[in-house]
């Protein structure tokens, strides 16, 4: 089976054309649609197995990252996206996305009672911009993750901060939703210092999960760190080949996450 990919548009999301390409690159058909139009024509949601709603600024996140924009979903295209999860789908929200996904409540969703929002992703701790690269430890049995112990992948956000009360935590952990989390180059946790963890996440958290795993809500982005040359270690990479005389290989680690996807589908 080849999987069909609708990726969202509209009101300041931004990066649509490379979240498309990534999925397109590991095999998958899809489309770019405005969120206008699939509130006008919800049951093109029918014609899909995967939603990817990418990084970007939506409505100049003025009234908090991801918020206006989730109240637009949740108005207008509520039931339809809760149709959607429930069938045998992969949504991902990825960096702004990752914002959208918190407010609508698609995460972590305990119990699957979709729609209560009982975390937030806040201003980073230190009150700037962050783009930068990261590393990752990746513990999920998500169909997004299968295989994934670490990523090393880039970071662009200014609220990216996972926060939440000590019960909602404990659940998480508990439940194996927390996805990754933000780490230092060896491995070991972030323990919040900075720059490792970029934004001060409670528990370094990264990325997280609904209880079956096929929802997953991201801030760093994967397709941004999909082929060797765009990483920002790649003189030293591709020095080292040189003198060892090895090749370099293409892929890198963010194309992890869209090979994934389209495995699910095959299988």
């Amino acid at each position: 089976m080849s999987a069909r990919v609708l990726v969202i548009a509209g009101y300041g999301l931004n990066c649509e054309e490379e979240t498309l390409h990534a999925f397109k690159y590991c095999g998958l058909q899809g489309d770019i649609r405005h969120i206008n139009d699939v509130i006008e024509a919800p049951q093109l949601l029918n014609e899909y197995n995967i939603l990817a709603i990418p990084g970007g600024f939506s409505y100049g996140d003025d009234t908090g990252s991801g918020n206006a924009f989730a109240q637009k979903i949740k108005l207008a295209l509520w039931q339809p996206l809760t149709e959607f999860v429930a069938r045998d789908t992969l949504t991902i929200g990825i960096c702004n996305g990752c914002q959208i996904l918190s407010n609508l409540g698609l995460v972590p969703a305990f119990d699957r009672q979709y729609g209560q929002r009982v975390i937030a992703v806040t201003h980073n701790i230190n009150a700037r911009y962050q783009c930068r690269w990261v590393d990752l430890k990746v513990d999920s049995a998500s169909p997004w993750l299968v295989g994934v112990e670490s990523m090393h992948i880039p970071v662009a956000h200014g609220e990216g901060r996972f926060i939440m009360d000590a019960g909602v935590h404990s659940l998480l952990r508990d439940n194996g939703q927390i996805a990754a989390r933000y780490c230092k180059g060896n491995g070991n946790p972030a323990n919040g210092e900075f720059p490792y963890n970029p934004n001060g996440a409670m528990d370094d958290i990264a990325a997280i999960t609904d209880q079956t795993g096929k929802v997953l809500a991201i801030m760093p982005h994967p397709e941004r760190g999909m082929f060797t040359w765009q990483r920002d270690d790649f003189d030293v990479l591709k020095d080292t080949a040189q003198r060892e005389g090895t090749d370099l290989p293409e892929n890198a680690d963010g194309i992890r996450v869209f090979q994934n996807a389209a495995a699910y589908f095959q299988e």
